[in-house]
């Protein structure tokens, strides 16, 4: 069976209070960082370097489909 057949049967995961704070800090902690290349604090690769910190910091609900970090 393929990963994706299995993945189709697993039940799905309730989304818990904790899911969604997770989700903000790493869209709030996101905006900084965005804010901060815009204005030239940071360059690309400490972005990246961020963005990265906060995936794993936050664990976003949706991480496992977001782009990776090159």
């Amino acid at each position: 069976m393929t990963d994706i057949a299995e993945h189709l049967k697993a039940s799905p995961k309730p989304i818990t209070n904790k899911d969604i704070q997770q989700d903000y800090d790493y869209f709030m902690a996101q905006k900084v960082a965005e804010k901060m290349l815009s204005d030239g604090l940071i360059s690309l690769s400490e972005f990246n370097k961020l963005t990265q910190i906060n995936r794993d910091t936050f664990s976003p609900f949706l991480a496992e489909i977001m782009p990776k970090i090159t």
